[in-house]
């Protein structure tokens, strides 16, 4: 707690004082190490739920190292943003842990490409694909 008795997280954002964290017994987070990937769409849902399709479901893979590693996820979003729970098939998990893969990690920088649109979507022969607006 500062000298003057007012937590970090109360005092103003337009002090040029760099803020603290309030919990100083937290471990800063730290990424872990970087999995170079390509992750590849090929299967989702009109959407479901309550209210006009709260959520998509979806499954594709990652290609790491030259191996397709198949994953199935949820995408949702209305109030908060978007975000997307991507979850590994068995087999995909089990090959990463062979290759000693922080399964953690992999499936976290998964999550990021997803959510922020670095992705290839497949659509299957003939489909039309969406209009952008």
């Amino acid at each position: 707690m500062p000298l003057d008795g007012i937590p970090w997280t109360c005092r103003p954002t337009d002090r040029a004082a760099v803020m603290l964290p309030s919990n100083r017994f937290r471990k800063p987070e730290t990424e872990g190490p970087a999995y170079e990937m390509e992750v590849f769409v090929d299967e989702m849902d009109e959407g479901s739920g309550a209210g006009g399709g709260v959520a998509n479901f979806l499954s594709g893979y990652a290609v790491y190292k030259g191996e397709k590693f198949r994953f199935e996820a949820v995408a949702y979003g209305r109030i908060g943003g978007q975000n997307v729970s991507p979850s590994l098939v068995d087999e995909a998990s089990r090959r990463l842990q062979d290759m000693d893969v922080n399964i953690e990690s992999f499936v976290a920088h998964l999550q990021r490409k997803l959510v922020e649109g670095d992705i290839t979507v497949q659509l299957p022969p003939g489909a039309t694909p969406p209009e952008l607006d």
